[in-house]
């Protein structure tokens, strides 16, 4: 009998111990934060967010924020597109570069995101170029996607404990794939706590001619089933991402009203339930690309004013410096 409990005690601590390594997603407040495209903006959101994202071009990118991060915020580093193959549109499991940068900053050691920005779609996107390992991940469902990222993920935990993945996937990635598989569960990183899509524009009727328009509910049911399918197989605390978006650009929101109704149900969903962890806006500042300009929250003062307003609701704020930036003050 001694031996039998002396095996439960250590399989419970083995238990305790990969589910620790994972990031802690019960957290007393939900995760509200917007990306950012240049470093001087993270001093401009911290009245209103306990988290940033980012995409660094490159690894010593990663440095600069983390050490302007003196507010504690919690950093989402986007770092997909610095492990791709541009050759193969495969992505590498060399995340070197990525740990030699968090650890030049004297702020590494506080916990982390990173963030995995629709990776399947940009497999899919090089096999649409020709690249034919592409093509036959597309085919095997993305078996060596999900097993590179998985190891990222393994990889990334062993050197910064507790910290965690975040998958957001392209709407559209979503639709190809239950267009060609109706009955089975979209594909989603079986590795990232957080998983989310990204569809910018009319909540009820976003899309694009080429890949058809639905409502945001029909991409986020279909991710959140898929999210409860894998925490049926291994629990390790998955939650429902969102990404409103809170620019405008011509295709996407073509008003300042367009951009405040997505953000008002994204919000009122985000209150709903304690599976949705958090609210990643897009974007802060301005941007283009692919020769399209983006005007970002920072110059479009309601929507700065409304970011603002829903961090408070959930309890997100610097009173004393709330009205430092461009906010109403109540």
């Amino acid at each position: 009998m001694s031996k039998h409990i002396v095996f439960m005690v250590v399989m419970l601590l083995i238990s305790l111990d990969v589910h620790a390594s994972y990031f802690n997603t019960n957290r007393p407040q939900k995760i509200i934060g917007s990306f950012l495209t240049e470093l001087e903006h993270i001093d401009e959101i911290k009245v209103f967010s306990n988290a940033f994202a980012i995409a660094p071009r490159t690894a010593s990118e990663i440095t600069q924020y983390l050490d302007a991060n003196v507010y504690e915020m919690l950093p989402v580093i986007s770092i997909s597109n610095l492990l791709i193959d541009k050759e193969t549109g495969m992505y590498r499991h060399d995340v070197d570069a990525i740990v030699d940068a968090i650890e030049k900053s004297s702020l590494y050691n506080r916990e982390m995101l990173f963030l995995m920005d629709e990776p399947l779609w940009w497999v899919r996107k090089a096999c649409e170029e020709g690249k034919l390992k592409a093509c036959h991940d597309v085919e095997n469902r993305y078996v060596e996607t999900l097993s590179t990222f998985r190891l990222v993920g393994k990889l990334l935990r062993e050197q910064f404990p507790g910290s965690g993945m975040v998958h957001i996937e392209a709407w559209a990635e979503l639709v190809m794939q239950k267009k060609t598989y109706p009955d089975e569960h979209v594909i989603m990183l079986d590795d990232a706590e957080y998983l989310g899509f990204d569809c910018y524009g009319d909540f009820d009727y976003c899309g694009s001619p080429e890949h058809g328009y639905s409502s945001q509910i029909d991409y986020g049911t279909w991710v959140w089933d898929a999210m409860h399918a894998l925490e049926s197989v291994n629990p390790i605390g998955r939650k429902l991402f969102l990404v409103p978006g809170s620019f405008l650009a011509d295709e996407y929101f073509g008003s300042i009203k367009a951009i405040m109704d997505q953000m008002y149900i994204y919000a009122y969903i985000l209150s709903q339930h304690d599976k949705i962890g958090g609210l990643g806006i897009f974007l802060w500042g301005d941007m283009i690309e692919s020769d399209k300009p983006f005007t970002g929250a920072r110059n479009i003062y309601p929507i700065a004013d409304f970011i603002a307003f829903i961090a408070r609701y959930f309890g997100i704020e610097n009173k004393s410096e709330l009205c430092t930036v461009n906010f109403r003050c109540n």
